[in-house]
């Protein structure tokens, strides 16, 4: 019979040998041959400026291995590189933070199991997108307006040329008024306070019929019930009286067509203007006291127009053919408001601000240079015939005259846009697309460069992504503005949007659409 300890001392023996070469590294046994596992897992997009976790989990035989040093690596270069060791928990898992420049691939790796690999792709966390001119583009430039008065050209022509094809004449000159609303916005207070500077003034109700009398010593205190509107005369923080609430209310004061005598200027808290001319409407349509400035279209409300600065008619900027051309087009403006009627949601003609015309009232008109530009308006008015100036269209009716501040460029292109590439509306023929290259040559103009930011959350929002690789402009307008964008995930799917001109100024958030270049930032 033959002995069986040889056997067990050479199983012992072959035993050992395999540990040792393992241990050396000379023999490699399959990790899964083994029951070793490693299984990686993290965050697959990431942007340069954001670290992100990578996780391992280590097993033998889907037993929880902890305690145990893991090595991360990345492949660099061509090999694998390490650059740090993790250690194993009491379940197994370890974790490492990771923030790569590039699109990198990671492992992780034991003697015994090596992760699959993950790979971390790093997209831009910003855009910066290069551009110039600000506003919608449509209708006259005004610092282009500006240049062309300092080169000599007349308003007319400032207004034939930036309305192609649109002619300047004359319409009658009704002594008509206009309703501007100068508060009541959501975003405006609850209550407000009428003050006047001088003079005398009163309080009046819908039929006319006066409520209360004071001097500039007292101050009217306006609220809004669901009966309407309240008002509190107070002096020297003393209440003197209480109205209750009408559905309408109207402040007048001496020095005005309303009411002769000690000029003064009402100040209501809360609007951006102080108010001279005319008198106050206030009512309650929505949520807040709305008042509503009542003046002359043709003289006092043109008067308090704050579109252009009074100082580009002096003598030293040469700019006065300019101001005349902005008088007219608000004008223009101002006349086709009127004719639609009161806005329900308003009880008004006209915003106050650039949803219609930057109107400050006093503010613009007794400000610096204020006689220069009132000097402007009266130049487009011919009190002798009872005329003023206007801007007719092909049709010869009173023409929609958009402005904004300055043209840009895009690419090769620059000028104005259509009102079909800027807005989607149906073409006009003389708010068509004409080169612009008086607002470049304008000195002072703000606009001649400017870099906007498109970040990483803007873009996934604007083209519905969940990360976004790149982007860039493929298709612009005859203006150079944007017309189309091109967006490529981190998934290599690529996503193309047009919209008007328009609508990528409001949605990128920039001061114009005219871009030059896009670049990706870290």
């Amino acid at each position: 019979m033959i002995s069986a300890a040889p056997t067990t001392w050479l199983a012992r023996a072959a035993a050992f040998l395999v540990t040792l070469l393992l241990a050396v590294g000379l023999w490699a046994v399959p990790a899964e041959a083994a029951g070793y596992t490693l299984t990686a897992s993290g965050t697959s997009t990431t942007t340069a400026a954001t670290p992100r976790t990578l996780s391992v989990v280590y097993r033998y035989n889907g037993v929880a291995r902890k305690n145990t040093r893991v090595a991360l690596q990345r492949y660099s270069g061509g090999t694998w590189v390490r650059i740090k060791f993790v250690t194993t928990g009491s379940t197994g898992k370890a974790t490492a933070s990771v923030n790569p420049s590039v699109t990198t691939r990671y492992r992780f790796r034991t003697s015994t199991a090596t992760s699959a690999t993950v790979t971390v792709t790093v997209v831009p966390g910003s855009w910066a997108v290069a551009g110039s001119g600000s506003g919608h583009g449509v209708g006259m430039s005004q610092w282009g307006a500006y240049q062309m008065a300092r080169a000599g050209r007349s308003a007319a022509d400032i207004l034939r040329y930036y309305y192609t094809g649109a002619t300047v004449g004359t319409a009658n000159n009704p002594r008509t008024s206009i309703d501007v609303q100068v508060l009541g916005r959501a975003s405006d207070p609850a209550t407000t306070t009428l003050s006047l500077s001088a003079g005398s003034w009163r309080l009046l109700d819908g039929a006319s019929t006066e409520l209360a009398t004071g001097t500039s010593a007292r101050r009217i205190t306006i609220a809004r019930t669901t009966s309407g509107v309240t008002a509190r005369v107070t002096e020297n923080g003393t209440v003197r009286q209480t109205i209750g609430a009408r559905p309408t209310l109207y402040l007048e004061w001496t020095g005005t067509d309303y009411w002769p005598g000690t000029s003064g200027t009402v100040t209501v808290t809360g609007a951006q203007g102080t108010y001279r001319h005319g008198r106050l409407r206030i009512s309650s349509p929505g949520t807040r006291p709305n008042v509503v400035n009542q003046v002359a279209l043709n003289d006092e409300y043109l008067y308090g127009i704050d579109e252009m600065p009074s100082l580009w008619g002096t003598s030293g900027y040469g700019g006065a053919a300019a101001l005349q051309a902005q008088a007219i087009v608000a004008r223009n403006y101002a006349v086709l408001d009127k004719t639609e009627g009161l806005k329900a949601s308003c009880d008004c003609h006209l915003y106050d601000d650039t949803a219609s015309q930057n109107y400050t009232g006093w503010k613009k008109e007794g400000g610096e240079s204020g006689s220069v530009w009132r000097a402007a308006v009266d130049a487009t008015r011919q009190d002798d015939a009872s005329t003023v100036t206007v801007v007719r269209n092909a049709s010869g009716g009173i023409a929609e005259t958009p402005y904004f501040a300055a043209s840009g460029r895009g690419g090769s292109f620059s000028g104005t846009a259509s009102n079909r590439d800027a807005f989607g509306t149906a073409a006009q023929s003389h708010l068509a697309h004409v080169p612009d290259p008086y607002s470049a040559q304008a000195p002072g103009n703000p606009y001649v460069s400017w870099t906007g930011t498109l970040t990483q959350a803007k873009a996934r929002s604007v083209f519905g992504f969940g990360w976004v690789r790149s982007v860039k402009v493929t298709a612009r307008y005859s203006s150079g503005q944007i017309k189309t964008m091109q967006a490529v995930s981190d998934k290599g799917v690529s996503r193309t949007l047009t919209k008007t001109a328009e609508g990528w100024r409001t949605t990128l958030g920039f001061r114009g659409s005219w871009a030059h270049t896009v670049t990706a930032r870290p």
